[in-house]
């Protein structure tokens, strides 16, 4: 049975914040962080360590490593979980935090990356093509070119490598 973690409500943290409503963005992403949402607590966790480089002004916050590992490894748990339920899309997410997309606390592994980006797609995480393709573009353009037409395929392309262009 395909089903996959509902993202909308944490989706609604960066509208928010995109409106300048940077406290109310945190205090909802505070609350999702609590529900045990996985990348709502991947989020926080991120934002204690610095908040920095986000795209649209974040509520301020002091840095606080070890409150932010503490989330991270929740949540990387709470995905572990969820990917024994087939959520393609938890599995995109656990790769993320294999590829080191999620802070400095969790095991970097370009192969358990890579696997979990396979299984993610098997599960009907369609838009994990994306992924693959931007993961292989470097290494392997056959393979790169193959996930690129697979996320146009399924009408979920979101990436633009030109070498991938037919």
């Amino acid at each position: 049975m395909f089903h996959d973690m509902d993202n909308e409500q944490y989706n609604s943290v960066s509208d928010l914040e995109r409106d300048g409503k940077t406290e109310e963005g945190f205090r909802l992403l505070e609350r999702l962080a609590q529900e045990e949402h996985p990348v709502a607590l991947l989020d926080l966790s991120a934002r204690y360590w610095s908040i920095e480089g986000y795209a649209h002004p974040v509520f301020s916050l002091k840095p606080d490593h070890a409150k932010s590992e503490e989330l991270s490894k929740r949540a990387k748990k709470k995905l572990e979980e969820m990917v024994q339920d087939k959520d393609g899309e938890a599995m995109r997410m656990l790769a993320y935090t294999y590829l080191g997309h999620w802070g400095p606390y969790l095991e970097k592994s370009i192969e358990q990356a890579e696997q979990w980006l396979l299984k993610a797609y098997e599960a009907g995480c369609y838009f994990a093509a994306n992924d693959l393709s931007s993961f292989y573009v470097n290494s392997d353009l056959e393979k790169a070119k193959y996930w690129y037409q697979e996320a146009e395929r399924h009408n979920c392309r979101v990436i633009y490598h030109e070498q991938c262009e037919t």
